[in-house]
């Protein structure tokens, strides 16, 4: 408002238009709560999509001049006043504002678009944020569905798709740039308590993707492959008063179709930025995969490794079957009493009854071989006896569910298939969102002006 003698007579504006329609809605016909909220619900966005045009439509509307300053130093002519549609929380706000274009630069301006500060988007940051943040959690379409019901914003599915791909992608930038300041020692030490115990768990889990293509066909036939989800999870655990660490107190979440080779510093920039190195005990928990080790012996050297004792136990399940039969009692007794070795620190009398079995076949040679050597290889991250005496977790089951919730549950949903783009930046949107202490997506949210 330009003054207070405005202000009021948009107020009264406002009132006397109010005034009539809370006449004819605000009937005795409203009875039950639920009359009275939807007639209340009414009346409320019809005021504030009203509110909002008004002071909008006022902020745009200046006089009429022949020339503007074009921010190339060259003077814009004026063209006339154009219409723009630009949805809100509100509503579709439209405004007619005046239009200049400038022929030294050849580029068309509205003033009032800078005095409002609008992007360059058709829709309000505050939308794109809502967006965004249904498209991590469900499909595009229910995304679609569930922000009409719950705000009356009407938005397709594919519009939902770009808004959501293009705060994830952003969001996936400042990451990559925060992990470049990592490794140069840019990044700032985190303001947060020193922890007792932090574990680290990574995994991978397979997203459906496929090659460039269109519905209509003009790229040709749909190809769909397989690529790795790496994620990765820290998590801070309660303690019970025996002093054994039990659920999760807090986690954070990180997943990318990347390579190994760039799963680790992200990895490695996400512990920074979770306090690791205040933490007293560092714990990498995780299965047996080789990348998973080198990223451990890279990022977090020191850190106490421990191989996921239910996966160990799998090896030692598929030997006891290709040695004694699927389901037998023999296979079970073998399995029992090999798992009550490893939680005894008796590695040697595992590998002992390793050796012992005269496996015919090839197959079942290499089967011996891999399982003997996963053993060998691991015996440091298997000191089970020592692990639960210090009240460490030695099962992996938080990954794994973080695997389950964050990558399966939204990505591979019956008939998906996703370009790689829009499948990494889903991914960076969820992993952030579902982790305990989401950042803050709104400055992704913002478009060029």
């Amino acid at each position: 408002m330009s003054s207070p003698e405005d202000r009021q007579v948009l107020i009264d504006e406002l009132v006397q238009k109010y005034r009539k329609q809370l006449q004819e809605q605000l009937s005795e016909e409203a009875k039950t709560l639920d009359q009275i909220e939807e007639v209340a619900g009414r009346i409320g966005r019809r005021v504030s999509q009203d509110v909002q045009q008004h002071l909008a439509q006022k902020r745009a509307k200046s006089a009429r001049q022949k020339r503007q300053d074009c921010p190339c130093g060259a003077q814009a002519r004026y063209k006339g006043r154009q219409p723009r549609s630009i949805v809100t929380l509100h509503g579709v706000l439209r405004l007619h504002r005046a239009v200049y274009h400038c022929p030294t630069c050849q580029h068309s301006f509205a003033p009032a678009d800078a005095r409002l500060s609008l992007d360059a988007g058709s829709t309000t940051p505050c939308v794109r944020h809502y967006a965004a943040y249904l498209a991590a959690l469900v499909p595009f379409a229910q995304a679609a569905t569930t922000l009409a019901l719950l705000s009356k914003v009407s938005l397709s599915a594919a519009t939902i798709e770009r808004i959501a791909c293009a705060v994830g992608a952003s969001l996936q930038k400042q990451q990559q740039e925060q992990v470049q300041a990592h490794h140069q020692d840019r990044l700032p030490q985190p303001d947060l308590k020193a922890r007792r115990r932090l574990y680290i768990g990574m995994d991978g889990v397979f997203v459906p993707l496929r090659d460039a293509w269109k519905h209509d066909g003009s790229q040709g036939g749909l190809h769909c492959r397989f690529g790795e989800c790496k994620v990765g999870v820290l998590y801070e655990p309660h303690q019970d008063p025996s002093g054994k660490d039990t659920k999760v107190a807090a986690r954070a979440y990180t997943a990318t179709l990347a390579p190994a080779e760039a799963f680790g510093p992200l990895l490695g920039t996400l512990a920074h930025q979770q306090g690791h190195h205040r933490c007293r005990d560092l714990v990498v928990l995780a299965d047996g995969a080789p990348w998973i080790w080198q990223i451990a012996a890279k990022q977090f050297t020191g850190a106490v490794q421990i191989v996921d004792f239910f996966h160990a136990s799998q090896h030692l399940a598929l030997l006891a079957e290709a040695r004694f039969g699927s389901d037998t009692e023999e296979a079970k007794a073998w399995l029992h009493a090999r798992q009550d070795d490893l939680k005894n620190e008796r590695l040697e009398s595992v590998l002992t009854e390793i050796l012992a079995w005269r496996a015919r076949g090839e197959g079942k040679r290499q089967l011996r071989r891999t399982t003997y050597l996963y053993f060998v290889n691991n015996a440091h991250r298997m000191r089970y006896k020592t692990f639960l005496e210090k009240g460490y977790h030695i099962g992996s089951g938080v990954i794994e569910a973080g695997c389950k919730h964050l990558v399966t549950q939204r990505m591979k949903q019956a008939g998906m298939h996703w370009r790689q783009e829009s499948a990494e930046a889903i991914l960076t949107l969820r992993a952030a969102q579902l982790s305990t202490h989401p950042p803050d997506l709104r400055p992704h949210c913002a478009l060029p002006v």
